[in-house]
């Protein structure tokens, strides 16, 4: 586990181009890691229609949550408003909105690949009591890797303690979880280009 702690570490204090996203430097280092061990992602890749009717309805309900509960929290706080616009291009654009679904789709995969099927499940293969302390270490590890000021990373270490107990609750399975992070963030970018968030 120190090593994979040092590379989450290490991906963290990189400075990464801000069109890129963290999972995916975060996914190759999972996926030598994991290949190194003799693990395939199939592994993780576990579950039906179910998991992904989940995994749905709980990124659309963490979105809603996050915008009519957590806005006003977050502003209340920090006396300041949420800044939600993070792709400005795509309001007034179709087509750059389906590119820029595809970019966060990609991201949301690459992300819970490397938080739930690979670090949360590295914990859990190493920590034979409850699932607790894997979960919430797997959310501090998101909550630290996530660019953005503090509110963002409470709330990227919120959602990850979520999906955390979504992958263990699913029987380790990332497909959940997967939909879940993706129908967050596509809900957000549909959402700013119909001007509805900004």
């Amino acid at each position: 586990m120190p090593v994979e702690i040092a590379l989450v570490l290490a991906i963290a204090l990189i400075p990464w181009p801000e069109a890129l996203p963290i999972g995916i430097p975060l996914l190759l280092a999972a996926s030598v890691c994991r290949w190194l061990r003799g693990r395939s992602w199939a592994e993780v890749f576990t579950g039906g229609a179910d998991h992904v009717a989940i995994g749905a309805a709980a990124g659309v309900a963490a979105l809603a949550l996050a915008i009519v509960l957590g806005t006003p929290v977050v502003e209340a706080m920090s006396m300041r408003g949420v800044e939600w616009s993070r792709f400005p291009i795509v309001r007034g654009s179709a087509q750059q909105m389906m590119v820029v679904l595809i970019v966060v789709s990609i991201g949301a995969l690459a992300a819970e690949l490397a938080f739930r099927g690979w670090l949360l499940e590295r914990m859990l293969e190493l920590s034979p009591g409850p699932a607790v302390l894997p979960v919430m270490c797997g959310a501090i590890a998101e909550a630290i890797v996530m660019p953005g000021d503090l509110t963002l990373r409470l709330g990227a270490g919120l959602f990850g303690a979520g999906l955390g107990w979504m992958y263990v609750a699913g029987g380790r399975s990332i497909v959940a979880p997967v939909i879940a992070r993706v129908a967050f963030v596509s809900g957000a970018v549909v959402l700013e280009g119909l001007k509805l968030i900004g």
